[in-house]
């Protein structure tokens, strides 16, 4: 019988809280459980072994990744919009660094659950392409080139690989005009 309160979303929003405490590499169900104050063998009551908690905390991020971009974005169109959501977006690996690499394991995931989250949240970013191009071989290009200047980014600063000298998120922002002007120069078809 599971226990009183426990379900699986508060195994897996323990385990979120404890991957960003300890790394998701060192994440194990023997850990989760003493966090949580039970027995190894109960966690299999909510999830079936560490492969589906990945899955799950995967699903999860995306989901609060998405959240925070379609936020971001309320009210706002192309520019200011893409602004916005790269800053979310930012923010979002920044706070929360051990679920952003979840997502990055998403691609090579056989997971329908994830692959439909992180559609999802692919399709924030294309409806916002469309606005400056019908073209959907410019939006999956412009997709591309957007998502490997934020990756690429996060990836570099948390490495450790930019100083202090300039600021990081002042540099990334100044880059992010540079993108969005080459939107801009994008003729409507």
């Amino acid at each position: 019988m599971p226990r009183q309160g426990l379900t699986t979303e508060t195994v897996v929003a323990a385990a979120a809280l404890l991957a960003e405490e300890i790394g998701c590499e060192n994440l194990t169900l023997h850990k989760l459980a003493n966090r949580l104050n039970i027995k190894t063998a109960s966690l299999y009551t909510h999830i079936s072994g560490i492969e589906q908690l990945y899955v799950l905390l995967s699903d999860l991020a995306l989901k609060q990744l998405g959240t925070a971009m379609m936020d971001a974005v309320k009210g706002k169109e192309r520019s200011e919009a893409i602004r916005a959501m790269s800053v979310a977006y930012l923010d979002y690996a920044k706070q929360n660094p051990e679920m952003y690499r979840m997502i990055m394991k998403v691609p090579h995931s056989c997971s329908e659950q994830l692959v439909s989250a992180g559609k999802n949240v692919k399709a924030i970013l294309l409806e916002l392409l469309s606005q400056y191009t019908e073209d959907q071989t410019k939006i999956i290009y412009f997709s591309r080139y957007y998502h490997s200047i934020l990756h690429g980014y996060i990836s570099l600063e948390q490495a450790g690989f930019f100083d202090d000298s300039i600021s990081v998120d002042e540099s990334l922002l100044i880059i992010i005009e540079s993108f969005i002007e080459q939107l801009e120069n994008t003729s409507l078809t």
